[in-house]
């Protein structure tokens, strides 16, 4: 079934309060507390990653309770409306901890709050993600959709990356790299929270109307909810396809979460980019991932297997991210005043986010599928518990990522304050080598991981024919 297109944009305008939270987490949470605040790179990444194990149990917890809800606004819309403003109240609390705080206790504090944020956002994001799935059942139509999931969730980072630099994080008399300047953040972390109403409000709302023809609740008897969302779990799992898929995810969003939690390093750092240069850095790599994320549906006309473009985008985005820092390491690149090196920097940035924008959608668009598999042999839709585990691998960006991102800065020797051009270098070689085959070495196990997914197209339409019967 083909969707309209007020439905299509209305379902996924709600990806954009996940976009200024993968921005505000990827990029920039990291940074705060080890760099402003004086965490432990190494600690920061442990406070995230203790996050991410409590995601690892409200994710499948709320996917099955979602899947077996039955009020009179369906499944999904009640869990997305409640969820929005402590998911916003608790992401604010991230960026204002106490005046003061020992290092220990900055350890505690971003380790309630992220807690906090992940649990809250579960709620919403679960039941949204799962909606997708049942609004068509189409093959490419899937497709679109998780493209414009995509799409909306880069017009969320575009606004924190690029709004946050020209506005928050601008040079001050104080502080040349504003992004050192403490006072910034609250009143960054405060603009973010209306978006992340809106967005996640106005979604509930432009697809209230379809309700009426969501799948409802099948009707057997469940067990208690711990032990049901471990049953799912376990149904799930044996689906050999889905155990790839999860791993290959999983793996990716390490990856890509590593790379977003070292970027404002690589520029400030290894490349020193002037504040200017920063914003062109994330305007480039988001416009990268917009293309990527629009050409993934026709290329999807072109090369007609999901996984075989997921494997495409994801190789592309390891050579063009690992290409330049890679130059630099084995003395291609001239030293950093060089009137090329910024702009070469900026624009592999955006050739490299290409492949993000490709690969991306195709995670969400072969979940959908999977929901289908599981309808056919279990005779249940259970989109809820296979979409948990798509909101577990997009946390695993700002969960796992992160720890890496913060072992490589303390392995590496670059400590919290110091100005670029007094960091030694070889701190800055020790950086460059951990972190350019890192990016090689992660993205050639998701890849790994991807081929064992066995669903192809013509399956697909296999599966959807005998469900017809």
């Amino acid at each position: 079934m083909k969707l309209s297109w007020r439905i299509r944009l209305m379902y996924g305008l709600g990806q954009l309060p996940e976009g200024v939270k993968t921005a505000a987490f990827g990029f920039f949470l990291l940074f705060y507390y080890n760099q402003v605040l004086g965490l432990s790179g190494t600690l920061a990444g442990m406070a995230l990653f203790v996050a991410l194990l409590f995601d690892a149990v409200s994710d499948p917890l709320v996917g099955s309770l979602s899947d077996f809800t039955r009020t009179r606004w369906g499944r999904r819309h009640p869990y997305i409306y409640a969820a929005a403003l402590p998911f916003s109240l608790c992401f604010f609390g991230l960026f204002v901890p106490p005046d003061g705080l020992s290092e220990t206790g900055l350890f505690i504090w971003l380790t309630i709050f992220a807690v906090l944020t992940r649990t809250t956002m579960t709620f919403y994001h679960v039941p949204f993600l799962s909606m997708g799935a049942e609004l068509t059942y189409d093959y490419d139509e899937r497709t679109m959709l998780a493209a414009l999931r995509n799409v909306f969730q880069l017009f969320g980072m575009f606004a924190v990356l690029i709004g946050g630099n020209l506005i928050f994080f601008a040079a001050t008399s104080e502080y040349d790299n504003g992004q050192l300047n403490p006072a910034a953040y609250p009143p960054f972390a405060l603009a973010c929270v209306p978006l992340m109403l809106i967005g996640v409000w106005l979604a509930g709302a432009g697809t209230h109307d379809q309700i009426e023809r969501l799948p409802g609740p099948s009707n057997v008897a469940r067990p208690q909810l711990l032990l049901a969302a471990l049953q799912d779990v376990v149904t799930a799992f044996r689906i050999p396809a889905f155990g790839a898929l999860v791993a290959a995810s999983v793996i990716f969003g390490v990856n890509q979460g590593m790379v977003q939690a070292l970027h404002l390093y690589l520029a400030t750092y290894f490349f020193e980019l002037s504040a200017t240069q920063v914003t062109l850095l994330f305007a480039g790599a988001i416009t990268g991932i917009v293309l990527g994320s629009l050409a993934s549906r026709p290329l999807s006309e072109i090369v007609r297997e999901k996984r075989t473009l997921f494997i495409f985008g994801s190789a592309w985005y390891a050579i063009w991210t690992s290409a330049v820092i890679m130059a630099r390491l084995v003395g291609v690149l001239p030293d950093n005043e060089h009137p090329i090196v910024a702009p070469l920097y900026i624009v592999c940035g955006c050739i490299s986010a290409i492949g993000l924008g490709v690969a991306i959608p195709m995670i969400g668009s072969l979940l959908a599928d999977l929901t289908d598999e599981h309808e056919r042999l279990h005779g249940t839709r259970q989109e809820g518990i296979y979409y948990a585990a798509a909101s577990f691998a997009g946390k695993a960006v700002g969960g796992i990522g992160p720890i890496v991102a913060g072992v490589i800065i303390d392995l590496s020797g670059i400590t919290p304050g110091t100005a670029p051009a007094d960091v030694a270098p070889e701190a800055l070689a020790r950086f460059g080598w951990f972190t350019g085959p890192g990016v090689i070495v992660l993205s050639l196990a998701s890849i790994l991981a991807i081929r064992f997914y066995n669903i192809t197209r013509a399956g697909h339409a296999e599966t959807l024919a005998a469900l017809k019967r």
